[in-house]
């Protein structure tokens, strides 16, 4: 098998940070400010701008204006099309050995980078490495393998925390069909492509996202296990899960679904 990059030359890797953005003027800043705060440089950070009605596009020039790095912006105004098509009208433009993916209204640890590049020097043939974030309390520190198994158990991996060879992400895109978990539906199909690596350590600055509990709306997790059944359905069909780990996925799936019922109903 063919390496997915060159190890001996990860040093000198160009980064491509991919930032989708719809109505993000108030967060937006500060996750570009995390770009250019690496220890390890990015190459290039593209901002896709999904049809905001705010003044994301204005926020977004504004700051590369000020800027002082020698890190490439660019900003891609598009019609709002959802983030699965913002983040693949990014990969298609993206010039770099690798590709990292970063919500508007994330941030990253300085050394996020850094760390990540290590762990693919250490892991050789990595399909992606994600980090822990502050959706956690506790951290191990280590940096750990993800088995397949692990992965259909539960998605590990934070989209914003995600880092994945060039070569392979370039072949291997969102599905935009899925409105959700449609990120899930990708950590599988790169799982099958080679090693899920995660580094236990707080590198990303989360977002408040839940989609269930307290202040959530029920038709978000109603809707989430839907299309999550739906991409399960797909890698099926589409030769990338065998049989039995179908109906496993499916049976997790059922069982994480029954968990948010119980959270959001009886809690």
């Amino acid at each position: 098998m063919k390496p997915f990059y060159d190890s001996a030359s990860l040093q000198n890797a160009k980064i491509s940070v991919i930032i989708p953005a719809y109505n993000a003027e108030k967060t937006l800043e500060a996750a570009m400010q995390s770009c250019i705060d690496q220890t390890f440089l990015p190459f290039e950070v593209i901002i896709i701008n999904d049809g905001s009605t705010d003044k994301t596009e204005e926020t977004a020039n504004n700051f590369i204006k000020k800027q002082q790095t020698n890190v490439k912006f660019s900003v891609i105004s598009v019609k709002n099309g959802g983030v699965s098509r913002a983040r693949n009208i990014g990969i298609k433009q993206a010039a770099g050995d690798f590709v990292a993916f970063l919500d508007s209204d994330d941030a990253w640890h300085t050394e996020k980078l850094a760390k990540q590049i290590e762990a693919f020097k250490n892991f050789p043939n990595t399909a992606l490495v994600s980090t822990n974030s502050t959706v956690k309390n506790h951290f191990s520190g280590q940096t750990r393998r993800v088995s397949f198994t692990h992965l259909l158990i539960r998605n590990h991996v934070i989209t914003s925390s995600a880092i994945v060879p060039a070569t392979i992400i370039k072949n291997c895109m969102f599905d935009q069909t899925l409105r959700r978990a449609e990120d899930y539906n990708l950590w599988l199909k790169l799982g099958k492509i080679g090693k899920i690596v995660f580094i236990d350590q707080k590198l990303v600055f989360f977002a408040d996202k839940r989609t269930f509990g307290v202040s959530g709306l029920s038709a978000n997790f109603h809707a989430l296990t839907a299309d999550e059944m739906k991409g399960h359905t797909k890698l099926f069909f589409a030769g990338t899960i065998n049989l039995g780990q179908y109906f496993f996925a499916l049976g997790m799936t059922c069982v994480k679904y029954l968990r948010k019922c119980i959270i959001y109903y009886l809690t």
